[in-house]
């Protein structure tokens, strides 16, 4: 049987010490659909082995740094960051006995380790929710060391069904899997005239433009998720009009799912160059719920998924939303989702995958 080390070197939190972000999730189904076919044992932060202390029958070991999460961090904290994970990734190369170790939530900093300190001669697999560096000024520099990195990895899971990459073999197994136990409660609500906005919000989304748009319309606008910068919070929460609801949380897993499930579309504020070519956690949950997606059409054709899709904010109307043709429209959509819980996103089928990659 093939040994398997999970690795999460990040582990960022808040300033409670809580989680934030989707690592501690994926780390639970990652157990949960590999513990059968593979020795697992975990290396993470504190911080994210408290979220999966339930499954007692796992073998983790401690790391010792975390990224805390807060707005207007300093250039000496910044950098104190990203040697931490640096402190993490060695350590956990150093350290492990598995056949295999596994970075399943990553981002460009171990990339850069690969390319300056190698591999360590390890297998290296990682889990990957982008495709690479398009925009922004340090793309092209970003992109060339992401492409060095690669030559140091055994093999890349792609989240992302269109993903591809210069240096790496990949195969898609999506990030999320639809769990009927879980998620058909959260499916079965009844839906409410509301569009949610759920995450951290952080400044990759555009929610200036959001709230402006929301601003002059009737339909309701629901944003709920943890805001470091709290005078953005504030900036926006005065700007909206009686129709947009802005709540500073981080709502537990049933409070989130309820969101979701009760809203009629899940609205994704994100950078049309950055998601077209990334993957969404909050919106294969909306698929998972039947809350129909709205974002940029560049994200949804990116991730082969259904929804509104609009190419400027202006576009989204109340008769966009609420009209009465709106019911064959979204049942047709609904229709695809489904058609995707039982194939793309099945338990089964995304366990086969991994029981190929690791065998």
């Amino acid at each position: 049987m093939t040994k398997v080390t999970l690795a999460e070197y990040q582990g960022r939190c808040d300033t409670t010490g809580k989680a934030v972000g989707h690592a501690p999730k994926v780390l639970r189904e990652y157990i949960l659909l590999n513990r059968d076919s593979c020795a697992l044992d975990v290396y993470a932060p504190e911080t994210i082995l408290r979220e999966i202390s339930d499954l007692s029958d796992t073998t983790t070991h401690t790391l010792d740094k975390a990224i805390l999460m807060k707005s207007g961090n300093s250039i000496i904290e910044r950098i104190r960051n990203k040697l931490h994970m640096f402190s993490n990734i060695r350590y956990v190369l150093d350290h492990s006995d598995a056949d295999i170790v596994w970075f399943f939530n990553v981002e460009f900093y171990l990339f850069l380790y690969l390319a300056l300190a190698g591999n360590r001669g390890r297998r290296i697999v990682v889990t990957l929710f982008l495709d690479g560096y398009h925009t922004g000024l340090l793309a092209g520099f970003k992109q060339r060391i992401f492409e060095t990195g690669q030559k140091k990895i055994f093999r890349c899971i792609s989240a992302g069904p269109s993903f591809s990459f210069r240096n790496m073999k990949s195969c898609f197994i999506p990030d999320y899997i639809y769990d009927e136990d879980i998620y058909g409660k959260y499916r079965s609500l009844e839906k409410q005239d509301y569009v949610v906005c759920l995450g951290t919000m952080d400044s990759g989304k555009q929610l200036e433009a959001l709230v402006a748009r929301f601003s002059a319309l009737s339909y309701r606008l629901v944003i709920v998720g943890r805001f470091y910068d709290k005078e953005r919070l504030r900036r926006l929460q005065s700007s909206a009009a009686s129709n947009i609801e802005i709540s500073d949380a981080y709502p537990d897993i049933d409070e989130y799912l309820s969101l979701i499930g009760h809203a009629r579309y899940t609205v994704l504020p994100y950078s049309a160059g950055n998601y077209s070519h990334q993957t969404s956690g909050v919106m294969q949950e909306a698929l998972f719920t039947d809350s129909i997606v709205l974002t940029y059409r560049e994200i949804l054709d990116g991730n082969q998924i259904p929804g509104l899709g609009f190419t400027s904010y202006d576009e989204i109307t109340d008769t966009l939303l609420g009209s009465d043709h709106c019911q064959e429209r979204n049942t047709t959509i609904l229709d695809e989702y489904d058609r995707l819980r039982r194939s793309v996103y099945d338990r089964e089928r995304v366990r086969a995958g991994y029981k190929e990659l690791f065998a």
